[in-house]
């Protein structure tokens, strides 16, 4: 036996797996975005894409990334599907991951790279295989559409005036009750101004305040799909402007099942900067009302309201003695 025959062996899986990797650094970079690789303890997530405008500004949006190369991964091919069974060990960290988790499945043979958004996915159901559509193919174009899994893509830049202008041109129409991003979001502080509430029962309360405060007295206090194109557009403009630390893919799931999404998030730091630079102008407008104490600016107070009759509680308690029963086996 030659004293080579015990040399280290290189699986065909490794440059499999190179090759899978270099094709999404390609289609990344035509989309003249930034593809990060991960150098070192690599547990599921392979690199991560970034951002960056027209401009070449780098702006921070991240979104993560797992690759599998190999025909093996296509062999399961029903209807335009793709089904793909992640490992135990990648679902919860996946689905709890802080940004998107998306999965390329690459097929060197055909050139063919499709994708699909992993987290969102098993968010709905741990347990489930991953469907990823042959249509999801992985191009220039749609690393901007991954890159928008977290919301509208970031606006670069920060003028406190030019955003509180746009906040009040952006309305739900003309009438008497009608709302602006602004009223949404200064009458949505909280926490000491720190953190942003966001729920349909604001828009009502807003809207209801607005008709009594106001004697507005519209004839009919209701909303339609204008008001939730609206709201939609207020979160969009939220993320688009960095303005909120929140959790989007919770607020698509919402979507999905035609609801309005609720969040209480922390406002990040040009959030306050917004804050801090229209409390300043409320100081200078009304100088002789302050005394040190902040008006536009201060918290609302938000309260979750617990409504039972009595059946939860005596269950949970039922439960609780269940439990310390089960303990003492």
């Amino acid at each position: 036996m030659s004293r080579f025959d015990d040399s280290p062996k290189v699986s065909t899986n490794t440059f499999m797996e190179r090759r899978g990797v270099r094709k999404v650094d390609e289609i990344v970079g035509e989309a003249g975005c930034l593809w990060r690789e991960t150098p070192m303890h690599d547990v599921g997530i392979d690199g991560q894409i970034e951002y960056v405008d027209n401009e070449g500004r780098a702006t921070g949006r991240l979104v993560a990334v797992q690759i599998k190369a190999g025909p093996s991964y296509f062999a399961s091919r029903t209807d335009g599907f793709v089904r793909f069974k992640p490992h135990a060990k990648h679902r919860n960290y996946w689905a709890s991951f802080p940004i998107p988790v998306v999965v390329v499945l690459y097929h060197p043979d055909e050139d063919l790279a499709i994708w699909v958004d992993a987290r969102h996915q098993l968010r709905a159901n741990l347990d489930a295989d991953l469907k990823v559509s042959e249509g999801n193919r992985l191009s220039a174009d749609t690393v901007i559409d991954i890159l928008s899994l977290d919301g509208d893509l970031p606006v670069i830049g920060f003028d406190p005036t030019a955003l509180l202008e746009e906040m009040l041109d952006q309305t739900n129409g003309p009438h008497g009750t009608s709302q602006s991003f602004f009223d949404l979001f200064f009458h949505g502080l909280t926490d000491l101004g720190n953190c942003l509430y966001f729920g349909m029962d604001l828009f009502d309360e807003i809207m209801r305040e607005k008709d009594v405060h106001l004697e507005h007295q519209d004839e009919v206090l209701s909303w339609g799909q204008a008001d939730y194109d609206f709201l939609d557009r207020y979160v969009s403009f939220l993320l688009a402007h960095d303005l909120v630390r929140l959790d989007f893919d919770n607020l698509r799931r919402s979507a999905e099942d035609g609801m309005v999404g609720i969040f209480l998030a922390p406002l990040t730091h040009k959030g306050r900067a917004l804050v801090k630079s229209a409390d300043s102008l409320d100081s200078d407008f009304f100088p002789s009302v302050r005394g040190g104490y902040r008006v536009l600016a201060q918290e609302r107070w938000v309260r979750i309201l617990f409504r039972d009759s009595g059946v939860r509680l005596l269950h949970i308690e039922q439960f609780k003695e269940a439990f310390r029963r089960h303990l003492k086996l």
